[in-house]
């Protein structure tokens, strides 16, 4: 049994487009108010918080490069709501997005050691926080109405607009196929550009144009067209190894795109192309039904559309939305602890967990008794090692602040850890004691996602049968971070259990079809299938009970194309000069191979 596919009001509503952009009305949103809570002098982090409409960032930036980032990333988000979100329908409060700012790359490697090679940016998604990572590569400028579609495209805008267009799609829609798509979406928003009025969509980033360009003078490509619709690169070799497949695949992606959202009629076809995709239909199969193109036709469509037919559109927006910004200096012990903190909500591996363990707790031993200090001790605990030895630290952190979330949160995980190493009496007591502590928590911050999975779960092995409430509450969670795997998964089986049949069965499908995450996305079809064939509150009881699937986060690393570019044309450079000199000592051996002329005076036979 099928049900309705969500992609119908996900792509309808990107119909919307150019008109709903122009047409977009918001009430009046205040200038640009910034509040700043000065730290004492030789006490403060150079480290500070900054908080908008939508998000938070932690930066050791500059103040004026964090406002330049929050006006365009609050104008970016407008945008895409228009683009992916019909016109009359009520935005759901949602918890903001964390995102780090770092003013050198090397920053990266502090919350991540396996970034990888020329990443500038990133998202780790997982149940314990959805956080976001960018670096300042250089200054993010103003531009008036006439430099929109002219001045160069910065670095630093460009690769966080990228990283966010591509995270927006798996937070707010239930879009995880066709990959192409995703990836042709996120390199499209790269280079809008905002003035006060106005904005500028579709121009080309400037590696995706020199790289389609290296492919137009001739050079060996590795991927057809069949190829990235379907996400087929594992067989692909390029010039630059497997980055040089990733930026091809992105430049035809984006070329893709593009196209589908070049016209009024082609975002109709859109708009069928992602429903068609969602019913299960291939990619390559659904862009022929969708757009009446052969799938050996679309090399050369997309050739002639590059050519002639790639513009960009600037569109009145007179009524964009104006970042509210505060600020707020952070002392030098919460600065010290701050990427530690990140690191341990990215789920790391066991062995970077332990390391960060280890880390944690010499660190706290210079700051002893300080908030910070305990409780990022304590959630590395937690994790990591004995759950009891973090109990004593968050009773004193309560001690002083009855209200702190974090603390309590903490501890309601603490207790639920300990429950799952105990037997018997022991165990409900732990249990008990979490269920407590985490509706606490509840209380203090409705809108954590953390703390409602947490407490659905206290629910579920602590009692007969989890309440309402912490239904509703996991529920909510995932529609707030769909991104999120665990938080899908719940929801999925939340709505099962209060006997939602058709919204269990809906939320799975953006877990079946998820390429990226192949353990979950087996779960979900299997769930699928039960779902289908009917099954019981008990045995959906005891699969919320289980967790058969470790809760690995879900990363999206943002690649320096320039960098991989100028290591394309490296290599294709080498292998032409290598090609010319084989050429060359294969004519001179040919040369001495010959037969001498006849000397002076000779016969010639």
């Amino acid at each position: 049994m099928r049900f309705a596919p969500a992609a119908n009001a996900i792509a309808a509503a990107l119909c919307l487009l150019m008109a709903g952009a122009a047409a977009a009305q918001q009430p009046d949103v205040a200038n640009l108010e910034r509040v700043q809570v000065a730290g004492k002098r030789g006490e403060a982090s150079p480290w500070f918080r900054a908080e908008s409409q939508h998000f938070v960032v932690y930066s050791d930036t500059g103040q004026e490069d964090v406002t330049q980032l929050l006006g365009n990333l609050e104008k970016l988000d407008h945008l895409l709501r228009i683009y992916t979100q019909p016109a009359a329908k009520a935005e759901q409060r949602e918890p903001k997005l964390t995102l780090y700012f770092h003013s050198r790359l090397s920053g990266l490697k502090e919350v991540d050691g396996n970034v990888p090679a020329d990443a500038v940016g990133g998202y780790s998604s997982c149940a314990s926080g959805v956080q976001g990572f960018g670096v300042l590569l250089e200054r993010i400028p103003s531009f008036g109405d006439e430099q929109l579609d002219k001045a160069p495209l910065d670095e630093t805008l460009s690769y966080v607009f990228e990283a966010y267009a591509r995270h927006f799609l798996y937070r707010h829609t239930d879009i995880r196929t066709p990959v192409s798509f995703i990836d042709g979406f996120a390199q499209y928003f790269s280079s809008v550009r905002f003035s006060e009025k106005q904005m500028v969509v579709g121009r080309t980033p400037p590696a995706i144009g020199q790289y389609l360009y290296f492919l137009g003078e001739g050079r060996r490509y590795s991927l057809d067209y069949e190829d990235v619709l379907q996400h087929n690169l594992a067989n692909a070799h390029s010039y630059g190894g497997e980055a040089g497949v990733r930026l091809e695949f992105e430049a035809k992606s984006w070329l893709l795109t593009h196209y589908m959202l070049s016209s009024d009629d082609n975002r109709k076809r859109l708009s069928r192309y992602l429903v068609f995709v969602e019913r299960g239909v291939p990619p390559t199969k659904a862009f022929e039904r969708a757009f009446n193109v052969k799938a050996g036709d679309v090399g050369n469509a997309m050739w002639r559309y590059g050519r002639v037919s790639v513009q960009a559109l600037r569109v009145a927006m007179p009524s964009q939305p104006a970042a509210r910004v505060s600020f707020k200096s952070l002392p030098l012990a919460a600065g010290e602890f701050l990427l530690a903190d990140a690191a341990l909500k990215s789920c790391p591996s066991r062995q970077a967990g332990e390391a960060l363990l280890k880390q944690v707790a010499e660190l706290a031993a210079r700051f002893a008794g300080d908030e910070r200090a305990r409780l990022t001790l304590s959630r590395a605990q937690i994790d990591w090692g004995n759950p009891q030895d973090a109990v004593p630290a968050l009773h004193a952190v309560l001690a002083s602040d009855d209200a702190n979330f974090e603390a309590w949160y903490l501890l309601g995980m603490a207790e639920l850890r300990v429950a799952e190493r105990s037997e018997g009496d022991a165990r409900r007591a732990h249990l008990q004691a979490a269920q407590g502590h985490l509706q606490r928590a509840r209380g203090l911050s409705p809108q954590s996602a953390e703390a409602a999975f947490a407490a659905f779960k206290a629910e579920a092995a602590g009692t007969d049968g989890p309440d309402s409430a912490a239904l509703q509450g996991v529920i909510s969670a995932w529609q707030t971070s769909r991104e999120v795997d665990a938080l899908a998964r719940s929801a999925a089986l939340a709505y099962a259990y209060a006997g939602k049949g058709d919204e269990a069965y809906q939320t799975l499908v953006a877990l079946a079809d998820n390429a990226t995450g192949a353990p979950m996305a087996g779960w979900a079809k299997q769930w699928q299938g039960r779902l289908g064939a009917g099954v019981s509150r008990r045995d959906i009881l005891a699969e919320m009970r289980r967790d058969p699937v470790p809760d690995a986060p879900f990363k999206e690393w943002t690649i320096d194309k320039k960098s991989v570019m100028q290591a394309v044309e490296r290599t294709a450079g080498m292998e032409a000069a290598e090609s010319f000199l084989q050429q060359q000592q294969s004519t001179d051996r040919q040369r001495q191979d010959a037969p001498q002329g006849p000397a002076p005076g000779g016969q010639r036979r």
